[in-house]
């Protein structure tokens, strides 16, 4: 299987980020498209209203590129994955790494030259995003964690604590600083 991702670029895919989410509710079964489409619009209620006219077209494409198969029972549509969306998914999350790799390093790299004025602008982005709910806590990690094995949830969770705490740590030095 030939894609367009290479370790320059590894935020390039060869599906949307749409059809990664319709692949990823395939993976766990065969799935008609209101049953994805609901499914979207419960995860992201309040950020985001998928509609009938981006899903559908969304799964004819990943059809026509060869990455699901279409099922009629009962005169509805089933969506199943294929071996080669399977190995498209693996890839997926085996370049992860590098396109967080690459969005951190963006980021930094952005903020890094940013004006002052423009820094303070950021450092009020900054602490909305820190105040989320969604991020790192407890209904997250949960989530993530759940159905895992014991010891890799152990693992994951006593890394997250650590980084967690030498980031307080050096939070802490930067307040002594200032004082």
């Amino acid at each position: 299987m030939t894609l367009s991702i290479n370790s320059q670029n590894p935020l390039r895919m060869p599906v949307s980020p749409l059809q990664m989410l319709l692949l990823i509710q395939l993976d766990g079964g065969p799935k008609y498209g209101y049953e994805m489409l609901v499914t979207l619009k419960d995860e992201f209620e309040g950020t985001w209203e998928p509609k009938t006219g981006t899903v559908y077209p969304a799964l004819k494409s990943l059809e026509k590129k060869g990455y699901i198969s279409t099922e009629t029972r009962d005169e509805t549509d089933y969506y199943k994955i294929t071996t080669q969306g399977k190995q498209l998914f693996d890839l997926m999350l085996y370049h992860l790494e590098g396109s967080i790799d690459f969005s951190i390093k963006y980021i930094s790299v952005v903020f890094k030259w940013l004006t002052n004025e423009r820094k303070q602008i950021a450092v009020e982005f900054m602490d909305k995003l820190a105040n989320k709910e969604q991020i790192m806590t407890s209904q997250f990690l949960g989530t993530f964690t759940e159905n895992i094995d014991t010891d890799i949830k152990e693992k994951l969770l006593t890394n997250i604590k650590k980084n967690t705490q030498s980031r307080l740590d050096k939070i802490d030095t930067l307040l002594e600083k200032k004082q």
